[in-house]
């Protein structure tokens, strides 16, 4: 009897101590991961940004994190000596214009397609949500039949509505998820108090989805600011910062140190961008994945 007690309790203590093991071996396998995932990331911004503050020579001399000195000429050349600034302001325009618009297409479109009750409501979300699988490239040959024949070429701004309906069905898609989330016991008490559709929609439904309306905002940047492409085959004449950078070299010879200052002014934007509006997205992802 005794020794069936004792090896009870030696099986408690090496279930016990396995079962301690495994969420060790699992947070270490997770956060290993995690960081050579962010090691990846990092990296190769950290390389370039070095690289802005040196010179050819430099460069293909030695491998490293820090310059030997943070010499600013580079920076100078980018901003005197090309067309990276004109380039910025291309993409800068197109990109703020392009997500104006979105937002002003997408929130009605959301909000109709979430809190109203008709036969179609269905389909056109179920259309939406397809066209999220639909890849840009696909597209692109018929894009530009359609604005050469309503002589949209070479011009900068037509281009928008291409990014807009490209960018729609992903943002309808986490509007309308975020949206139908929203207590509609909200709506009831400010029908009840006397306001319209048109109030419930700025006053309710639009301050309650500011996390969703950043998550799409940022998402729509990232796409459209680094869309390549599309801005090289559309408006040749307007180069965008992503086409500029493919011009960024001669003939014969590459200045890779003014080249990594030039995607230091491509990156930078976003970065700054998803820096102010971080707490945002990530709240407005975690929502939409819960409520959906």
């Amino acid at each position: 009897m005794e020794q069936i007690v004792e090896k009870e309790k030696q099986y408690l203590v090496v279930h016990q101590k396995e079962s301690a093991i495994k969420p060790i071996l699992f947070a270490t396998l997770k956060y290993a991961f995690l960081i050579g995932f962010s090691v990846l990331t990092i990296f190769p911004i950290l390389w370039v940004f070095s690289n802005s503050f040196r010179n050819n020579s430099q460069i293909f001399t030695k491998i490293t994190l820090i310059p030997e000195a943070f010499d600013l000429t580079n920076y100078i050349n980018v901003i005197t000596k090309s067309n990276i600034p004109l380039s910025f302001w291309h993409s800068l325009s197109i990109t703020v214009v392009s997500l104006c618009l979105l937002i002003a297409v997408v929130l009605p479109t959301a909000f109709a397609i979430s809190r109203f009750k008709f036969k179609a409501a269905g389909y056109i979300y179920i259309f939406f949500s397809l066209a999220v699988f639909v890849p840009t490239i696909t597209i692109l040959p018929m894009l530009f039949k359609l604005y050469n024949q309503l002589g949209f070429l070479g011009q900068k701004y037509p281009i928008v509505f291409a990014y807009v309906v490209e960018q729609m069905p992903i943002a309808i898609f986490l509007m309308v998820t975020f949206m139908r989330a929203i207590p509609k016991e909200l709506e009831e008490a400010a029908i009840i108090d006397g306001c319209s559709t048109w109030k419930i929609f700025l006053k309710i439904i639009i301050p309650l989805s500011q996390n969703a309306i950043v998550t799409v905002l940022i998402l729509a940047f990232v796409s459209i600011w680094n869309d390549y492409i599309q801005a090289f085959i559309i408006i040749p004449d307007f180069r965008t910062l992503t086409v500029q950078l493919a011009y960024a070299k001669d003939e014969y010879t590459v200045d890779y140190g003014m080249m990594s200052a030039s995607i230091m002014f491509a990156i930078t934007p976003m970065i700054i961008f998803y820096l102010f509006i971080k707490e945002r997205l990530i709240k407005g992802m975690a929502a939409g994945a819960v409520k959906g």
